[in-house]
């Protein structure tokens, strides 16, 4: 028995790290997709309510002023394309390394960008996410 009894916290230890990674990578994938699809409400549902949400410099504090923030972007923007290139994770923060790609509304344009993105969560919900964007056209 007692030589169980460490195998068994192993195993609970490594299928919650496990369980863990994959609910992140699933989380990253599900804001790759909601960008993709025009989802605000998808977007935010993953943020906590006091989040922090930093792009091109820009800060955005809170659940709702994020959710608005997206929906200004979709206002100007269509035909987002998200690729997701990698995943690092460490416990409860990571880095997303993404291609991005829309079309402006107004003028036309394509526009391309490599981005890298920061995030750190609590209770399972993002509490600060900063993009790092390199514009290629």
């Amino acid at each position: 028995m007692a030589q169980v009894l460490p195998l068994v916290a192993f195993l609970f230890l490594f299928l919650g790290q496990m369980n863990s990674e994959q609910a992140i990578q699933a989380m990253v994938e599900r804001q790759a997709y909601a960008w993709e699809n025009a989802d605000s409400s998808a977007i935010v549902q993953d943020f906590a309510e006091n989040a922090i949400f930093i792009a091109a410099g820009t800060k955005f504090e809170g659940k709702e002023v994020i959710k608005q923030a997206a929906e200004d972007y979709f206002e100007q923007f269509t035909n987002t394309k998200v690729t997701i290139k990698r995943i690092i994770i460490d416990e409860f923060q990571g880095a997303v390394e993404w291609n991005w790609s829309d079309r402006n509304k107004k003028t036309g344009k394509n526009s391309q960008a490599e981005d890298a993105i920061i995030f750190e969560l609590k209770d399972g919900k993002i509490v600060y996410w900063r993009e790092y964007i390199e514009k290629k056209s």
